[in-house]
């Protein structure tokens, strides 16, 4: 079983220092008890008094934060960014493509902004706490070293690692492993592949500029090795005049 895992299920990420982790899938048990987990972190937020998801709702549109404007403004910004994705994925010109790649970069966050008056405060409802203790309780079980041993133990060990850096990488890499993405999901969004292209064309027109000098500095090495070489002297024949007798 460890070897299937190890040859067809791992996935690997590396954390801040260096060291290189591995996500397993979860046991029936694990997820048992991670769904327990949210049941429990539901019913403690709700008696603490957190809004739900719905409370959070109604709240955000009787303040006009959300409503038919946004979902309005929403759609636009979205029209617009597929317009400027359209628009890159068809450029051809890598002048054309730096400037729509970055046009693409900017669109993309305007609709991450806006989409945020909605998803900032929704993050903080019943719903999403409890959603995040499950992907938690999940994380301290997918996580192993190179020989399948798992790095916590327990859900509490994993709540009192110093390491943050190493239990906030390892929950965000679950997470998206769950959600099937690939760990450079944003490595392959239009507007990077588009910077990737950009780059490797520069680099290839610096190498064939370098290649260029080089020959350049080559004929000109020659041309002074002929202009510093010193002329032959050229011998004059002696003519010796027969003495009359």
């Amino acid at each position: 079983m460890a070897d299937e895992i190890k040859n067809e299920d791992r996935r690997s990420f590396e954390s801040s220092d260096g060291k290189t982790y591995y996500i397993i899938p979860p046991s029936a048990n694990d997820i048992r008890e991670a769904d327990w987990n949210y049941s429990r972190m539901y019913v403690k937020s709700l008696t603490e008094g957190i809004t739900t998801s719905a409370e959070m709702t109604d709240i955000l549109r009787r303040r006009g934060i959300i409503g038919p404007e946004f979902e309005q403004r929403a759609a636009e910004l979205t029209r617009n960014l597929n317009e400027k994705i359209w628009d890159l994925e068809n450029a051809e010109a890598m002048d054309d493509k730096r400037i729509l790649a970055v046009e693409v970069a900017i669109a993309r966050d305007e609709l991450f902004q806006w989409n945020q008056r909605l998803n900032g405060p929704m993050s903080n409802t019943c719903e999403q706490m409890a959603d995040d203790a499950r992907l938690e309780f999940l994380t301290s079980c997918m996580i192993v070293d190179e020989k399948n041993n798992r790095v916590w133990s327990d859900y509490d060990l994993y709540l009192k690692e110093k390491n943050q850096a190493l239990a906030l990488k390892s929950r965000f890499e679950v997470m998206l492993y769950l959600q099937g993405l690939d760990a450079d999901f944003l490595e392959k969004t239009p507007e990077a592949v588009a910077m990737k292209d950009i780059e490797a064309d520069v680099l290839q027109k610096a190498a064939l500029a370098a290649e260029a000098l080089e020959a350049v500095q080559k004929e000109v090495e020659e041309v002074e090795k002929i202009d510093k070489t010193p002329p032959k002297k050229t011998r004059k024949r002696r003519t010796t005049k027969k003495k009359e007798d």
